[in-house]
C-alpha cells in the first residue's frame, strides 16, 4: 500500500493525503485554486484532479459553489475521493473516476459554469518521462494532449463559460493557439514568477467560451521575496 502523508491548509483548517513518495501536488495547483475568481453559485469542473488539492481548496473558500473533479488514474480517483470525505466536503465535491477525453455534460449534471486545469504540460515527445507511472501520467502528455483537454472543456463548459489553465510559459502560443481553434477566447493572463528577479515560469491563462476579442494583462504574481520568504499575496492563498 502507497505511504500517504497528511499535509493542511489554511490554518491547519484543510486537510490533504497524498503519496509520500509518487506525484505530490505542486504550487500550480495551489496557485491556481489561489488565484481563481469564483462566482457565487458556480458550478466547477476541475479537469486532472490528482488528489483532489483543486476541489477541496475551492470549496473552501467558496462555501456557496458546487465543485466536480475528474481523474484518469483510479488511485488517485479515490485518494480525492477520501480527501473530499476526510474533510466532510461530499455534499458539494463530487470526484468521477474518468478518462477526460470521453467526459460529458450529463456526468455532471450539465455544462458547468467553469473549468480548471492544472494539466500534464510535458509533450510525450520531449523530456525523460518519470519512471513512476503516475507522476508520469501527471506531467507528461500520455493519456491527453492539449489539443484534447481544450476540447474537453469547450464540450463542458456553457455558452460564455470560463476556462482557467495554469501552463509553462514556455508553451503559451500553444495554449493560445488551441483555445482560439477551440473557440475559447483568451480573456485574462498573468505570469507566475518565483521570485522578483526571475524569468516567468508558468502563466495562468483565462479563456471565455464563444467570447469576444480582447485580453488584459494582470499584474504579475511573486511567489517568493528575494530571501526566500513567501510573499503575501502567496501566503494570502494559503490562508496565512
Amino acid at each position: 500500500m502507497t505511504e500517504l502523508t497528511k499535509d493542511s491548509l489554511f490554518c491547519g483548517r484543510l486537510h490533504v493525503r497524498q503519496s509520500r513518495s509518487g506525484y505530490r501536488f505542486s504550487m500550480d495547483a495551489v496557485a491556481l485554486a489561489g488565484l481563481a475568481d469564483v462566482a457565487a453559485g458556480d458550478r466547477v469542473l476541475d479537469l486532472g484532479t490528482g488528489c483532489g488539492i483543486i476541489p477541496l481548496m475551492l470549496a473552501f473558500r467558496y462555501p456557496d459553489i458546487t465543485v466536480y473533479g475528474a481523474e484518469i488514474q483510479k488511485n488517485q480517483a479515490d485518494l480525492a475521493a477520501r480527501n473530499v470525505t476526510d474533510n466532510r466536503l461530499e455534499n458539494r465535491v463530487t470526484i468521477l473516476h474518468q478518462d477526460i477525453k470521453t467526459l460529458t455534460p450529463s456526468q455532471t449534471g450539465g455544462a458547468v459554469d467553469m473549468v480548471v486545469c492544472n494539466p500534464p504540460h510535458i509533450e510525450k515527445s520531449r523530456g525523460r518521462i518519470n519512471p513512476d507511472d503516475h507522476a508520469a501520467i501527471s506531467r507528461h502528455e500520455i493519456k491527453i494532449t492539449l489539443k484534447e483537454l481544450i476540447q474537453a472543456s469547450e464540450r463542458m463548459l456553457t455558452p460564455m463559460g470560463k476556462l482557467l489553465i495554469i501552463f509553462p510559459c514556455q508553451r503559451l502560443a500553444d495554449l493560445l493557439e488551441q483555445m482560439r481553434i477551440c473557440g475559447i477566447e483568451p480573456k485574462e493572463m498573468q505570469i507566475i514568477y518565483t521570485k522578483p528577479d526571475t524569468i516567468g515560469k508558468r502563466v495562468l491563462l483565462q479563456g471565455v467560451k464563444g467570447g469576444g476579442t480582447g485580453l488584459k494583462i494582470n499584474p504579475p504574481f511573486i511567489i517568493h521575496n528575494a530571501d526566500g520568504t513567501y510573499t503575501a499575496a502567496a501566503q494570502q492563498i494559503f490562508g496565512h
